[in-house]
């Protein structure tokens, strides 16, 4: 550990920001239960409103099953994948970010735009068409994921590429969960 690092600063940064969980490291489906168990640990605690734990949770699920089916098999601990759940009054950020294949970027961006630019109907109609028309991937989606968060969060997702100056960039997704959606 670096000198100047102060264990006591990262925690501060975690208090400011209302981060309740910060997980890095490899994803697997015994690693999805544990984070799951002690988030609803954490939720129940502090008395959150059963309804938004529901959303929460789902969105979770949606954003680490993403990562698991798609997490990529790099001799790398300097880019794993992580998630990041922030509470504020009413809301949670779920925040995830892993490596991606630069050739799919496109394919990725273009799902996202798409199902932010839809409606609550649009939406709706749109995961009906989906799930009638979805073939299962190698991977094992059917590519309902980007689609199930926005309408369970009620909200857009917020994403961003991170260019590695590789094959790969790291890829970042946000997503605010609330009461009021």
């Amino acid at each position: 550990m670096p000198a100047a690092f102060n264990i006591y600063d990262l925690y501060k940064i975690m208090f400011d920001n209302k981060i309740i969980l910060i997980y890095q490291g490899v994803f697997d489906q015994e690693m999805i239960k544990s984070v799951i168990s002690m988030t609803e640990k954490k939720l129940i605690q502090d008395n959150t409103d059963e309804n938004l734990r529901k959303k929460l949770f789902n969105i979770m699920v949606e954003g680490l099953q993403n990562i698991c089916k798609h997490q990529l098999d790099i001799d790398s601990t300097e880019n794993n994948p992580f998630l990041i759940i922030s509470s504020d009054v009413d809301s949670f950020d779920v925040v995830t970010g892993n490596l991606i294949a630069n050739d799919k970027i496109g394919i990725v961006k273009e799902k996202i735009d798409y199902v932010n630019s839809l409606n609550k109907d649009e939406l709706k109609e749109y995961y009906k068409k989906a799930r009638l028309n979805s073939v299962i991937s190698s991977v094992g989606g059917a590519g309902l994921g980007f689609i199930d968060m926005v309408r369970k969060s009620g909200n857009p997702l917020e994403y961003k590429f991170y260019d590695l100056g590789t094959d790969f960039s790291f890829f970042i997704q946000k997503t605010k969960v609330g009461n009021s959606n």
